[in-house]
């Protein structure tokens, strides 16, 4: 029998597995709204009722009642045990279970993982010894503005054009096998001679490495004409460009003190931003951001109240727009602050932007155009767009509906929807009465220009009662549901109300669980499903209620706060129920009830003055 497997590996696990990824290569999923669906492979059906959520990374069959976390996905798909079933995902992340747990196979590819890193570091060390004798590279980076300094402190290197073997030769000296150079993607091997050379000869090289520094590829950028200017890494066992930022490793403190990232495209923009003093800047790898990229950043994320502002700081050319405009809808689907875009005029990137006009320049960019989401979407339509015409007024409407009914609250669609009747001149009722026949509003929201709702009935005290019952019993749901995914809430729960402030089975053995791991839980919700026990189907279906639970609003403290006061008063009534159900007792049978008066008199009090 194995070794339990320790649990800061099922915490790395679970915040770099991607759940729509691992449950895409089992059954098709499309996208609608926030969540993927498809057809459920544990039962069979004709329309979609299997449900996956990224955000939360839990899925959940409405048909069959099947659910839980990507572990217990793979366990149920693949007939496998809890252990074999982390190991199985655990090779797919590249994360290392101590040796102890590893099969024979399992540990061979742990000891590959760890000679292609190795071998990596050794070639990185190698570029920067090269890197002061290139008068070429030095050449290149005093035009650009890179002092020693910053190259040295992002490593960077060169690798010889006048020698494409040396670097195959230093590394097979080292006693790396050409099989292991070729996969870690390092040489390539000539198809005419069949000779190994270093397929980044000739280029300054930035090495990329993961977010604990681990060096695990490179990019390399031509000095004179050559194409392509950039050459890139491609997928190995330890890199996959959508899985990373380049810098995050350098910046990510900068990142937490700010509670603020820019999001740039190229390697020489990040090392521009690192001179000027932006040390919160990271480059998206050429790719467009991904959601594996996002759930890095949601790691550096400040405590709730708090959100972390992102701010797209692309290229000002048509790809850098292009680049912005599907970032902006990945990032909406994630609890950071609303992304917005930094839109760098003259088509300069930021490396350029910086050159030329300085910190001074960047400062009055971040006063006068930097656009959250909806603004930097209406900016683009009107470039695309005659706003003048008829038609064109229009089709910027048409353009923009989908972003207006996925706006974040109904605050925010109303306001930008009376700036965009304002912009193109037409009524804020046309815009409405599209947005009506378009079908994209969500379902339940009234929108404005809605007729009212029919003033509500006087209410029974029987009603009052039962709605006041019913309100506790959703406050607890809310503030369990928050408490499982913030340490600071469920310290304030337990701190205010006290440890029994369950008020169900299901919820005192959550509360149990979590207080029994102690630092052991990482308040990543879907977590908790490593820790049920297997036979309690009851309680596994319990977690995914609280993991569906709505939430509403973007101020979780508040929330829970509110919550909270939900509870306290619904006990007070409870006593004070309780103290008249006494009173009348004792006044049938002509006992003294003074102090039970006076107990009901103080518990009033406590009511009334919260």
């Amino acid at each position: 029998m194995a070794a339990r497997i320790p649990q800061e590996i099922l915490d790395e696990l679970m915040s770099r597995a991607d759940i729509v990824e691992i449950i895409g290569e089992y059954v098709p999923l499309q996208k609608k709204g926030r969540n993927y669906f498809g057809l459920c492979p544990f039962h069979n059906e004709d329309t979609p009722s299997f449900s996956v959520n990224p955000d939360k990374q839990f899925y959940k069959c409405f048909g069959c009642g099947e659910g839980g976390n990507i572990i217990g996905f793979m366990m149920k798909i693949e007939n496998l045990g809890f252990p074999d079933a982390v190991r199985r995902l655990a090779d797919r992340y590249g994360i290392v279970i101590p040796e102890k747990d590893l099969t024979p196979a399992q540990m061979a590819a742990s000891q590959e993982r760890q000679r292609l890193l190795q071998a990596h570091a050794d070639a990185a060390a190698f570029y920067a010894a090269a890197l002061p004798v290139s008068q070429a590279a030095a050449a290149y980076l005093k035009k650009r503005g890179v002092k020693p300094e910053t190259a040295e402190r992002f490593g960077l290197g060169f690798s010889s054009e006048s020698d494409w073997q040396a670097l195959p030769n230093h590394l097979k000296e080292r006693g790396y096998s050409e099989e292991i150079l070729i996969k870690a993607g390092l040489i390539s091997k000539s198809a005419k001679t069949g000779r190994c050379f270093d397929k980044f000869h000739g280029r300054l090289i930035f090495p990329i490495r993961d977010n604990q520094g681990a060096v695990i590829a490179f990019g390399g950028r031509a000095l004179g004409d050559e194409q392509p200017k950039y050459l890139n890494s491609m997928g190995t066992p330890i890199y996959n460009k959508s899985s990373h930022l380049y810098a995050l490793d350098i910046a990510a403190s900068a990142i937490a003190r700010e509670k603020t990232v820019y999001i740039m495209e190229g390697y020489m923009d990040v090392l521009t931003a690192h001179s000027y003093g932006l040390a919160n800047a990271v480059a998206s790898l050429g790719t467009a951001f991904t959601d594996n990229q996002a759930r890095l950043l949601s790691r550096l994320a400040p405590q709730a109240p708090e959100k972390l502002q992102v701010l797209l700081s692309f290229d000002g050319d048509g790809a850098g727009a292009k680049a912005a405009l599907a970032s902006l809808t990945k990032l909406t689907g994630y609890d950071f602050a609303e992304a917005q875009v930094l839109v760098i005029p003259e088509k300069l990137d930021p490396d350029d932007f910086l050159r030329q006009y300085g910190m001074r320049g960047w400062r009055r960019l971040l006063e006068k155009y930097r656009y959250p989401r909806l603004d930097y979407l209406l900016l683009r339509a009107l470039e695309r767009h005659d706003s003048e015409s008829a038609g064109g007024k229009g089709a910027i409407v048409a353009e923009l509906l989908p972003a207006i009914a996925g706006a974040r609250n109904q605050t925010e669609r109303e306001s930008f929807i009376r700036r965009l009747a304002r912009q193109l001149q037409i009524s804020e009722t046309a815009i409405n009465a599209d947005l009506a026949k378009s079908g994209l509003l969500p379902a339940g929201q009234a929108f404005a220009g809605a007729a009212p709702a029919p003033p509500p009935r006087p209410a029974h005290p029987a009603d009052t009662a039962i709605k006041r019952d019913s309100g506790q019993l959703k406050a607890r749901q809310q503030l369990l549901a928050l408490a499982i995914a913030d340490e600071k809430i469920f310290c304030l729960a337990n701190a205010e109300l006290g440890s029994d402030w369950a008020g169900s089975d299901e919820e005192r053995q959550i509360i149990d669980i979590i207080i029994a791991k102690g630092g052991g839980y990482d308040f990543q919700p879907q977590s908790l499903f490593n820790d049920l026990p297997e036979e309690n189907e009851g309680l596994r279906q319990f977690v995914l209620k609280l993991l569906e639970t709505d939430i509403p609003g973007d101020d979780a403290a508040t929330l829970a706060a509110d919550c909270i006061e939900t509870i306290r008063h619904h006990r007070l009534r409870e006593k004070i129920a309780a103290l008249d159900r006494a009173i009348d007792a004792a006044a049938a049978v002509n006992e003294d009830y003074r102090q039970l008066l006076a107990e009901k008199t103080r518990l009033t009090g406590l009511l009334h003055s919260s």
